[in-house]
């Protein structure tokens, strides 16, 4: 998907340098709201809704695989960290470290 909208321009930069510079912007917060949303889903998976755990898993997992853990490697990361930060943070972690390599 990223390679399909890096081309498109919007005032001399593509909607991808827009998105990165987004989440680079708001990085703490968005931190702040996903580790949130996982407290949140914990507690509702004891009390019996195990539904926003799971939804974050599914979605979190392929990425990890597919986009995580190659970024991760290609950084100098770990294998652990790569998986670690990738299901914890999803994309609010490997878009700007993609981002960094793109730039050197």
């Amino acid at each position: 998907i990223c390679k399909y909208f890096a081309h498109w321009r919007m005032k001399g930069r593509t909607i991808m340098e827009k998105i990165y510079a987004l989440v680079a912007k708001t990085e703490k917060l968005n931190y702040v709201l996903v580790l949130g949303l996982w407290v949140l889903g914990g507690a509702l998976t004891l009390v019996g809704f195990p539904w926003i755990v799971l939804a974050i898993l599914a979605m979190h997992i392929p990425e990890t695989i597919f986009i995580g853990i190659p970024t991760g490697k290609e950084n100098g990361n770990s294998l652990a960290d790569s998986i670690a930060l990738c299901m914890t943070f999803g994309f609010l972690w490997w878009m700007p470290v993609k981002h960094k390599l793109l730039q050197k």
